[in-house]
């Protein structure tokens, strides 16, 4: 007996009919705007957004910093170290975010053998300041 030519769906349709499906949801998608919002999230992940940086995370990246800086042989190495240089937006009581580092202020992480090694570095903000954005609601 030939089943050749019985009216059967070809795995050639399936494909073509899963893939005319999703083209059509991503239409829908993009007409409906949720194509901005899903970009927005996507892009907030990537780029950090405007909003402030949780506090215990920052001391939690702050010591893994500090860990990596005592490794360091110079003075010149350590104040370039991203234990010195870098910069988190914090958020305050107030719903204001205020710039901070992991060596001063609320994230504060006491990195032995360093004291004193890190200095507010050229184009670095001071520690405590406010970040020129709206307050958070």
């Amino acid at each position: 007996m030939n089943k050749k030519g019985q009216g059967g769906l070809s795995m050639d349709t399936i494909i073509i009919a899963v893939i005319a499906i999703i083209v059509l949801l991503l239409i829908v998608t993009f007409f409906t705007g949720g194509m901005a919002t899903i970009f927005g999230k996507i892009r907030n992940v990537f780029s950090g957004g405007t909003g402030g940086y949780d506090v215990d995370l920052a001391k939690n990246n702050c010591q893994n910093y500090c860990e990596r800086a005592q490794l360091l042989k110079t003075p010149a190495e350590v104040q370039n170290h991203v234990y010195c240089t870098q910069e988190f937006k914090i958020q305050g009581a107030d719903g204001k975010l205020y710039w901070q580092n992991c060596w001063s202020g609320t994230t504060q992480v006491t990195c032995q053998g360093l004291a004193g090694s890190c200095k507010k570095l050229q184009g670095m903000h001071d520690s405590g300041s406010l970040v020129d954005v709206e307050p958070l609601k």
